[in-house]
């Protein structure tokens, strides 16, 4: 199906899909399938013939969550089946056990060393025949004191039979207990592994050394013995994270010459799903521009779903459609959301929506109790790990399941990103507007060349996480002359990053600024994939205040405000833009969210950077109290912090013609596209929003 507007409640236009004939319909058979949350690292083919007399293996860990509900292998080779290898095991009472394989049975060898939580340990075992050593000394934070530390000298029920050729596996086991194996890695580990290293006795023979600074773009890890044993990463672990030995004397890992050869695992990581494939279809070539969806119906009618796709132009479905108008669907943005657990009163990151929200009575979809039943599926950019890390890495190689044509975010009870999207797709179809949809991965593999076809670019209700490929492209396509129309909220606000090299996988870090629902530690806000600066593009000096004269100062999940036209609107250089609106009617009194000034909201100011020939055309008077100011907007001492007690938390529409003959036009609010949709587009957002389109076209491009 194609999408043409997908959103179906009370006041909004009409739900429209176009079925595509050239896929044939079908019936199949349908099963259920499970993800495989947890990373680790794996190393085959690491062990020498046997023969050694002896082996040390050292590395440094920090547990983050030491009684994770489960067994947590720190490392392994254990074979349960052959009864080989070893393990370090933290059990499910946080205290450090070692298997160790003896040909004839899997001995225990337990301590009563219990690392404490986010502390390092510095751990060094050695097997000589039938004798094993092993030390636990914990390193102090500063200067704390540090918990006891614990040697281990015990003789084995035979000797250990230490290398054989099973997998070196880190953060996971192949063995579930000491006497069942398991078919996959098992036994995630919450922390971070440093300097890993084994060796023969007396260090005659370096068998493998891992350092995990090197390649920090990589999902592999790098033997730096000289034995070209490297290893690879699975399900995304978190690189460009403190080690045991960082100092804080440099806080960008491009630049440090230590302090970076951690890792951090969890067993809530999640890369690829896995999933086997049950249907398969093939895209017709002559397929048009937009957003798709595969409709599954159960045979019994109780479900159903929709798997949601995207197809990019071709040169000549452009032409054939004569498109002039580009729609930037904010697929980072969706990505960052993807599958959130906001609602989870579990978690640090559980956000507090505002006061009087009432969970029961919020607007839940079936896509919300999918979202929550599913927890395989993986976390979202806004989440916290099951240690209470922040997630870093967002994939699109797994269901996604608040990416549909109809969802309604549920702190909002309200469509927001695809689907409130969708509705300026109706509207495009609906003025018979020639249009194309690309996406933000879209600009960040081809840059404003992408653009270039085009008259005027719109962006999605919340472009939000921008990559400076991106970015850009934006930047770019206006030095070019290109129309600019910025439909949205909070855009341009956090730093993202991906690569050519897996364009599923999203980066976010969240530094110490901005609306975030956890802050990520010091010397951690660099990107692992390109190395550039992560946190706000304002702090970074790109405030979307340069480009489209306003940028993010509040939000709030109460009902949304309509703007005011003020008085620079009635120069008679604007008759075009309210060309049909009587001079004295608020601008989106009504929504499917209220106001059309509502959730995320932007405001123009020359001191952030706005350009001193744009003019604000209109404002909102006020917001109520369930609306907050951004915190990078605030100084010290921190009060008028809501929406009664400073003109600070306010959407304005603003319009500057550029130096290279193009033109800007923002509407500073995520619930724009609400209110175009209201009452099937008979409103006046819709026709300020259409008028703005139809001037920019009738304008000759520039450049």
């Amino acid at each position: 199906m194609r999408v043409i507007q997908g959103v179906d409640v009370e006041h909004s236009p009409v739900k429209s899909l176009e079925e595509v004939t050239a896929i044939p319909r079908g019936t199949g058979k349908g099963r259920f399938q499970l993800a495989r949350p947890g990373s680790y690292a794996l190393v085959q083919d690491w062990a020498p013939p046997v023969g050694e007399d002896g082996v040390e293996v050292s590395l440094y860990f920090q547990p983050h969550l030491p009684q994770a509900g489960h067994l947590q292998a720190v490392m392994s080779t254990l074979d349960v089946q052959s009864k080989s290898g070893f393990a370090v095991i933290i059990n499910e009472n946080g205290v450090v056990d070692f298997w160790i394989g003896t040909g004839t049975t899997v001995d225990v060898v337990s301590t009563e060393f219990k690392p404490a939580q986010k502390r390092w340990v510095e751990m060094q075992l050695a097997f000589v025949g039938a004798q094993f050593t092993a030390s636990l000394c914990p390193i102090a934070q500063v200067a704390e004191k540090a918990i006891d530390s614990q040697q281990v000298d015990v003789e084995l029920s035979g000797r250990a039979h230490v290398l054989q050729p099973s997998p070196l596996l880190f953060a996971g086991s192949f063995a579930e207990t000491t006497t069942t194996p398991f078919p996959r890695v098992t036994n995630f580990f919450n922390g971070r592994i440093d300097s890993p290293t084994i060796k023969t006795i007396g260090g005659s023979r370096i068998l493998v050394q891992f350092d995990f600074s090197r390649n920090m773009s990589e999902d592999t890890i790098r033997d730096v013995s000289g034995g070209g044993h490297d290893g690879v990463l699975v399900n995304a672990p978190t690189r460009a994270v403190t080690g045991y030995n960082w100092d804080a004397t440099e806080a960008d890992w491009t630049k440090a010459t230590s302090g970076y050869g951690a890792i951090h695992f969890h067993d809530d990581d999640l890369d690829d799903a896995g999933w086997d494939t049950d249907v398969s279809i093939t895209i017709p070539n002559d397929a048009r521009s937009g957003v798709y969806c595969v409709e599954v119906t159960s045979t019994d009618g109780k479900t159903s779903d929709m798997v949601t796709f995207f197809v990019r132009p071709t040169k000549e479905t452009t032409a054939k459609v004569g498109a002039q108008v580009a729609l930037v669907l904010s697929t980072f943005t969706y990505l960052a959301y993807a599958n959130e657990q906001l609602a989870d009163t579990s978690r640090s990151s559980h956000i507090d929506v505002g006061p009087g929200f009432d969970m029961a009575s919020a607007l839940h979809t079936e896509d919300f109790h999918r979202m929550q039943r599913r927890r395989d599926l993986g976390l979202s950019n806004y989440d916290v790990h099951n240690d209470d890390s922040g997630v870093t890495f967002s994939s699109a190689k797994r269901p996604i399941l608040n990416i549909r044509p109809g969802y309604i975010m549920w702190a909002f009870s309200r469509p927001r990103e695809l689907s409130a999207e969708s509705m300026m797709i109706g509207f495009l179809e609906r003025e018979g507007i020639p249009y194309d949809i690309i996406t933000d991965h879209d600009l960040h593999t081809g840059g404003a060349a992408v653009l270039a076809p085009y008259n005027t670019v719109m962006t999605g209700c919340h472009p939000e996480y921008p990559s400076i490929e991106s970015y850009n492209a934006y930047e770019n396509y206006a030095k070019q002359g290109g129309n600019l129309m910025y439909l949205g909220g909070n855009g341009f606000y956090w730093v993202s990053a991906t690569d050519p090299a897996r364009p599923w996988r999203l980066e976010v870090r969240r530094g110490d600024q901005g609306v975030r629902s956890y802050t990520l530690p010091g010397g951690e806000r660099f990107m692992s994939l390109n190395g550039t600066q992560g946190g706000l593009w304002r702090t970074r000096g790109r405030s979307s205040h340069f480009l489209f004269g306003v940028a993010f100062c509040g939000e709030g999940a109460g009902p949304g405000v309509p703007f005011k036209r003020c008085d620079a609107s009635f120069d008679p250089q604007f008759k075009w833009m309210f060309d049909g609106i009587p001079d004295d009617e608020l601008i989106g009194e009504f929504g499917l969210g209220g106001g059309a000034s509502g959730d995320e909201i932007d405001s123009f100011d020359i001191a952030c950077g706005s350009p001193t020939n744009a003019v604000v055309v209109a404002t909102t008077p006020g917001h109520p109290d369930d609306f907050g100011i951004a915190p990078e907007c605030t100084g010290f001492p921190i009060i008028d912090t809501l929406g009664t007690q400073t003109r600070e938390i306010r959407s304005d529409i603003v319009y500057y013609e550029t130096n290279a003959g193009g033109a800007v036009f923002s509407v500073g609010s995520i619930n724009w596209y609400c209110s175009l949709g209201w009452d099937d587009y008979q409103n006046n957002v819709a026709k300020l929003t259409g008028n703005v389109i139809k001037e920019f076209l009738r304008r000759e491009k520039k450049g």
